[in-house]
């Protein structure tokens, strides 16, 4: 189950991904809980999406799905 992923440190423990969707115009970016950890610490994603600004348009209007694994790289 998904719903008591709420920090980078969650998704390390379920081995789980984070997928970041611009609302404005769709980029998208996945991530690990490792990459998060390292540039937000231990915040919640309440905290970081707040923090999250496109690279394509500017926007500050980002959307969280958790995943069940993580990004292959």
């Amino acid at each position: 189950s998904t719903k008591h992923v709420r920090s980078a440190a969650d998704l390390i423990r379920f081995r789980a991904g984070l997928l970041i969707e611009c609302g404005r115009c769709g980029h998208s970016q996945t991530v690990d809980g490792f990459e998060l950890s390292q540039k937000y610490g231990t915040a919640p994603f309440s905290t970081i999406r707040k923090k999250l600004k496109c690279s394509q348009c500017g926007a500050k209007r980002a959307t969280m799905e958790v995943l069940s694994s993580p990004p292959r790289r």
